[in-house]
């Protein structure tokens, strides 16, 4: 197990690591100067048992480091170092009070009684690290048991039903998320802008998770109110459980019911608010991704579909589940951005998943062959990245291939995808518009064009 220390003071770092070689062999002693190689120490090379912080340093603000420390890694005991009236001043009762084994040391260390008082404190947070069984987070494991899990899909939550391990090496893991215990979205965060994608979860239990976590929305879906601005949240997470489900298991019974409740719900919604600027307000821009942007085509499409007098059940569930479906086998939250092969963005991807990113539209148009209830829908997500100057991909079809319900749906992708983390202004809606003139102010893509701009009113 190890522990970090923080301390500008390395002859202090020599004496805590002497008594720990003496007194506890098994615990490692990490230690960084100031806050930023602490946090960094913390991200990269934990996890740590509990932590150490000299609030005599100069330069360092004690108490900010700490809740810095405790938002990242979650709750871990502290042993505040330092003089008793520096601790005193500089540590915050909320701080102290985030752990009831948190704990302080007096300065000077060179004085009779330290080493036993030390030892006690010591003992105090081995008691956390032995009833949190902390030192089985960092396993040894097959990685054939367990399953990736887009990082993306935790935000949707605050305490997760299973154990989440982090990929240190191809067979080492460690465990960042319990069972049942809270975790903070900062922690997610730091490891995301650490280019960190996918955490993991063993087999058994993502079925398990899967599975009770459709019943529960398919529960949720048919319970909470139009009007509660909550619906948003749930649908994202749905379209997250139902997208991982595609991935897992294929199509199920239990997808096939949980698409259905989707496209109803959002159909619903969208007929309770009348009007694609309500929506567009309310809607939570901070999950974006390809989720999000998912729910989002689905209220466009909606939207020009009143547009154009479009009353059929049939065509508008038809629009909500090709919007449900056309990025879910894309590899890359952020290719959920990209509508176009030159991209830029594009370059920014490994060789396959540039592939698989091209290759999108056939393979989820597979996928929706299997939902019979909804016929043709296979050919709208195969077109969805289409243009009339054939510019677009994978097919490049001729422009009578390219029917008006194609072109609803390919505008309201694109739009999803420019709106898609962005707060909604006149400013932003005249953007978006603009980007499109060249590729859809043509042909059948015309009409829906300046139906779009009448929906956002912008010229």
């Amino acid at each position: 197990m190890k522990t970090l220390l923080v301390s500008d003071n390395k002859e202090d770092w020599e004496k805590i690591r002497k008594v720990l070689k003496v007194h506890y062999p098994k615990i490692e002693l990490v230690c960084s100067i100031n806050a930023s190689d602490a946090i960094t120490v913390a991200s990269s090379d934990g996890p740590f048992g509990f932590f150490m912080i000299d609030c005599n340093m100069k330069e360092e603000d004690p108490n900010e480091l700490g809740l810095n420390l405790i938002d990242f890694t979650g709750s871990r005991p502290i042993i505040f170092l330092g003089n008793e009236a520096i601790i005193n001043d500089r540590v915050s009762q909320e701080l102290f009070a985030t752990n009831e084994f948190n704990e302080k040391i007096f300065k000077p260390l060179e004085r009779d009684g330290f080493i036993d008082e030390f030892i006690a404190k010591i003992n105090r947070s081995l008691s956390w690290v032995k009833e949190e069984e902390f030192e089985q987070s960092l396993e040894e494991v097959n990685p054939d048991d367990y399953i990736k899990m887009k990082i993306k899909a935790f935000y949707l939550y605050q305490t997760f039903p299973y154990d989440i391990f982090l990929a240190i090496t191809s067979k080492t893991y460690i465990k960042i998320i319990s069972a049942d215990k809270p975790y903070t979205h900062s922690l997610l965060v730091t490891y995301a802008k650490k280019n960190v994608k996918f955490l993991h979860i063993k087999k058994d239990d993502q079925l398990k998770y899967l599975e009770a976590e459709s019943l529960k929305c398919l529960k949720s879906l048919k319970s909470v109110t139009f009007t509660n601005k909550d619906i948003y949240l749930l649908q994202i997470r749905s379209i997250t459980i139902l997208h991982q489900y595609i991935i897992a298991l294929g199509v199920t019974p239990t997808v096939l019911s949980l698409a259905n409740a989707l496209t109803d719900s959002i159909n619903a919604v969208f007929d309770n608010k009348e009007n694609i600027l309500k929506v567009l307000v309310e809607f939570p821009y901070f999950y974006e991704g390809i989720a999000s942007k998912s729910l989002l085509t689905a209220y466009l499409a909606a939207a020009v579909a009143k547009k154009l007098l479009w009353e059929s059940e049939t065509t508008k569930k038809k629009l909500s589940m090709c919007s449900i479906l056309h990025d879910v086998t894309l590899p890359d939250e952020g290719m959920s951005k990209i509508n176009s092969e030159t991209s830029p963005l594009l370059k920014e991807y490994s060789a396959e998943q540039q592939r698989l990113f091209l290759q999108h539209p056939i393979s989820a148009a597979e996928y929706a062959k299997q939902f019979i209830s909804y016929p043709d829908i296979d050919y709208i997500i195969e077109s969805h990245h289409e243009l009339l100057s054939r510019k677009g991909f994978p097919n490049k079809p001729s422009t009578s291939k390219l029917t008006k319900v194609c072109a609803v749906f390919n505008i309201a992708q694109f739009v999803a995808a420019e709106l898609d983390g962005t707060v909604v202004n006149p400013d932003a809606l005249n953007k978006v518009i603009k980007t499109m003139s060249r590729d859809y102010n043509k042909g059948v893509f015309k009409e829906i064009m300046t139906l779009t701009k009448q929906l956002f009113r912008v010229k």
